[in-house]
């Protein structure tokens, strides 16, 4: 057994779109809009720490783990105690702080507790606002409660979070953590790209880019390998399918990599041709759930926690835990930190038993590229086999500049050692290897997802007398259908409120109220969604809807609701009656019910919203007897043009169950 070094991210690399790491929205912070002056923001001073000393201990350091970049300096920073507070006209709240702490090269902000209201907006930015970042909203929530943002430039950087009036919901925000830049991540990534012009990083022309003509064959494979940048480390991934074909985001990687919660994943970070060129820096998502590491087979999985754009075009890889050697190897992994680069082995790999420094003896894939190298950064990428499927991932290889040898950690013990099936093989299906799986072409990777075409009827009117109402979409990829939302709300599905006749049909049934605007229904099926929206028209003529009319029971254990709709501003006077013989008030009303009125009740007079499109009555009805048919009509006054006699809606009907 040999002991080698770690092949581990250790190389650095940021540039100004590192802010993209969460998800920006479109917006302007409100010291643009509102004019509000950022040298009245209070300033948090941070202590420097030892750069010298932090250096020196850089350069002695033997242990494994990703190059350190920044130090992290601890801090308790929240709304109730620090910062500004200001409102603005409109009557939204902003509150600001300012960062500041000499001579760093950039500024992270580490939240332990993180979360904001949908509506909200927050903004990083200079003193003179000419460098903005965000606008970041809850779309860049995370289940653990908490989120890095990337690195700012300079040594200070000023936080605005701008909570709109209409939203009630109070943040949480407490920043706990100041990462302090002293190497430079932004000159870093400067000079990594411009090595790459010339063929190379670091390794020089041992270094092959992934848009050369070795890299041609593999075009899938290219948009699975991921750049990962996690406390100050950098290290490669790929993205895997699973048996079920859902698009789970899981990610593989080296359990040495030691990847966070708050690790961030570059996707397509790779140079235009293959002499170089530009290399895209902006596709990144941030935030990610730890689900299974492993020091023994130096295997990690993770997944990503919000969902991948389909802008970045991923692709899923296949994976095989076979045991048989490789007849062919190749690696794509991200040296240095920098652009995607592509090693490939003619001959296959071998196994070897490799005592790597810091993980301990690693069943391992070894292989001899030509052409090709590794250097750090590459950790955590994949080695796939003839079949294009990952075999497992790099642990290490020798120090020095274009060494040609490489250790991958083996998927197969990973497997075998930890329970990685639950992720990789869902459907408890056995599978020893699967292929990859393309969202561009779903039939062809093993899967469908929802794509919805049409909806029918195209609109429904905000009070409907034969409530609940259903509406059919069409489309294709129904049939796995997971779930269903309505305005973000999940439907039931016990007792049913949609259906799945066939792949190509979706039910859903719609309960009032139908609030005039559009309805949102959302299709989904794992992490793949699609969604449509439905109209809610105004009635243009008076409409009331009992709800539970008949052929349901009204329960007296439950509250009478009638929704009476119309144009805004329209008056429902609302009747009651036990007779369905006509009652007339000549010049006044001609009801449908009351007995000649002699049967006849008013409940009250109601206006309809012109927000909602209906006027509502609720409340408790007791003491009638079981088996009671009740009546229900409105006499309606418009607003628009206010005349006599009333206008009468349609009659609604109810029976006392009990």
């Amino acid at each position: 057994m040999r002991k080698l070094t770690l092949g581990i991210g250790l190389a650095l690399a940021a540039s100004p779109s590192l802010a993209l790491a969460q998800i920006e929205s479109p917006g302007s912070p409100a010291a643009l809009l509102a004019d509000l002056r950022t040298d009245a923001v209070p300033i948090e001073f941070v202590q420097p720490p030892d750069v010298g000393f932090l250096k020196a201990e850089d350069a002695t350091r033997t242990e494994p783990g990703p190059l350190r970049y920044g130090a992290l300096l601890p801090v308790d920073i929240n709304p109730a105690e620090n910062g500004v507070w200001d409102q603005l006209s409109d009557g939204s709240m902003v509150w600001r702080f300012k960062v500041y702490s000499p001579g760093a090269k950039s500024i992270g902000l580490e939240f332990s507790d993180y979360w904001i209201p949908e509506g909200a907006e927050i903004f990083l930015y200079d003193d003179t606002l000419e460098q903005v970042h965000g606008a970041y909203t809850s779309i860049n929530n995370q289940p653990h409660d908490q989120i890095q943002f990337a690195p700012f430039p300079g040594d200070s950087v000023i936080f605005e979070y701008v909570q709109p009036a209409d939203v009630d919901a109070r943040p949480r925000l407490e920043l706990g953590t100041v990462i302090y830049d002293y190497m430079d991540l932004f000159a870093l990534e400067a000079e990594l790209i411009l090595e790459n012009e010339g063929q190379g990083i670091g390794a020089g022309a041992c270094d092959v880019n992934v848009n050369c003509p070795e890299g041609d064959p593999f075009p899938l494979q290219k948009r699975s390998v991921v750049r990962t940048l996690s406390g100050g480390g950098l290290c490669s991934a790929v993205l895997v399918n699973n048996t079920a074909g859902d698009q789970t985001r899981y990610v593989l990687s080296a359990w040495h990599c030691g990847q966070s919660s708050n690790t961030v994943f570059r996707f397509n970070y790779q140079t235009a041709n293959c002499t170089g060129g530009s290399a895209p820096t902006g596709q990144q998502v941030s935030g990610a759930t730890q689900l299974v590491s492993n020091q023994a087979s130096d295997g990690r999985i993770m997944r990503i926690n919000n969902n991948i754009p389909a802008s970045y075009n991923p692709f899923y890889a296949g994976w095989s835990r076979s045991t048989t050697n490789p007849s062919f190897a190749m690696s794509m992994h991200h040296p240095g930190g920098g652009p995607k680069q592509i090693a490939i082995d003619g001959n296959g790999a071998t196994k070897a038993n490799v005592n790597i420094g810091g993980i301990g003896v690693v069943p391992s894939w070894r292989v001899v590229f030509s052409p090709g190298t590794t250097e750090g950064g590459s950790s955590g990428s994949p080695l796939f086999d003839q079949n294009d499927r990952v075999r497992g991932t790099l642990s290490g290889g020798p120090a020095g500049t274009c060494q040609a040898e490489g250790f991958y950690a083996r998927l197969y013990d990973f497997w075998n050692n930890v329970n990685i099936a639950q992720y990789l093989d869902p459907l408890g299906s056995g599978a020893t290897a699967i292929d990859g799986f393309d969202p561009n072409n779903p039939g062809g990777g093993g899967g469908t997802f929802p794509d919805i075409t049409s909806i029918s009827p195209t609109f429904i009117t905000a009070v409907n007398p034969t409530s609940p109402v259903s509406v059919t979409l069409t489309g294709t990829g129904f049939e796995d259908i997971t779930s269903v939302e309505v305005n973000g709300v999940p439907l039931s599905a016990f007792p049913p409120e949609f259906s799945v006749p066939n792949d190509t049909t979706l039910v859903v049934t719609l309960q009032p109220p139908y609030n005039a605007g559009t309805i949102n229904i959302k299709a989904i099926e794992g992490t793949q969604s699609d969604n449509i929206d439905l109209s809610v028209t105004f009635n243009t003529t008076p409409t009331i809807d009992l709800v539970s009319s008949d052929p349901n029971f009204l329960l007296s254990a439950f509250p009478l609701e009638i929704y009476m709709g119309g144009f805004p501003g329209d008056s429902h006077f609302l009747l009651l009656s036990t007779s369905l013989i006509p009652s007339t008030v000549p010049g006044i009303f001609s009801a449908g019910i009351g007995n000649n009125l002699t049967n006849l009740f008013g409940l009250g007079v109601f206006t309809v919203n012109p927000a909602t499109g209906y006027a509502k009555v609720e409340g408790p009805f007791t003491g009638i007897p079981t088996g009671t048919k009740l009546y229900f009509q409105s006499g309606v006054l418009s607003a628009v043009l206010p005349s006599l006699p009333l206008t009468m809606s349609n009659i609604e009907s109810g029976t006392v169950l009990f």
